[in-house]
């Protein structure tokens, strides 16, 4: 009797430790494979595949302070620029290169050119629907030329600047938008013609 149950529970034992194993075809195989393959797809997030470089052109007003032999004054120039931008690992930060042309203006017998080369880090972010604010700083470098024959002046001052900024931008699609810029621009050196600008900008940017 004991050898019979004892044989009984040794074969539950036996059957009860031995896996099942399920027979599949070689199609029903591959298909599993690729369907595991695709969930590991869908499931892997690189953020690097979300950020986006950015260029952009923009119309500038400009108001200059300079000082010239003693004499504080204005000067007004309109000019444009193009920039070059790319997010920093996020889409609320960026940093961005600007070039900036105010080609050749003059008033009387005085001619004066102004260029400048910006390098700014961003930062943005959705207020509603489709507009958006831009913050920043950044640094830059102006060249400053200014002649008068009739009062014998002659400037050609290379300043570099601080820069500070803030901005509204309106999405027209995920690619494109329009915004308005007003920026604050301050020499970081004494001995220059150069003092600083306010300047107001119209810009036009694509995403891709």
């Amino acid at each position: 009797m004991f050898l019979l149950l004892g044989t009984a529970f040794a074969a539950t034992l036996v059957q009860a430790a031995t896996p099942e194993f399920e027979e599949v075809s070689y199609d029903d195989l591959v298909n599993q494979i690729n369907l595991k393959k695709s969930s590991i797809s869908e499931n892997s997030h690189d953020p690097l595949d979300e950020l986006k470089i950015h260029a952009g052109f923009g119309l500038i007003s400009s108001a200059n302070s300079v000082s010239i032999q003693g004499q504080d004054s204005f000067k007004y120039q309109n000019g444009f620029q193009i920039s070059l931008g790319i997010d920093l690992f996020s889409n609320n930060w960026a940093a961005e290169t600007v070039l900036r042309n105010f080609g050749q203006a003059g008033s009387g017998s005085e001619t004066r050119s102004l260029r400048e080369f910006d390098l700014k880090l961003i930062r943005r972010d959705f207020l509603s629907g489709n507009l958006s604010y831009r913050l920043g700083a950044g640094i830059g470098n102006r060249i400053l030329k200014v002649d008068d024959s009739s009062q014998n002046i002659s400037v050609n001052d290379n300043t570099p600047c601080a820069v500070l900024f803030g901005g509204f931008d309106s999405y027209i699609s995920k690619s494109l938008s329009v915004g308005i810029e007003a920026s604050l621009h301050s020499s970081m050196v004494n001995q220059t013609a150069d003092k600083n600008s306010g300047d107001l900008t119209l810009r036009l940017d694509t995403y891709f």
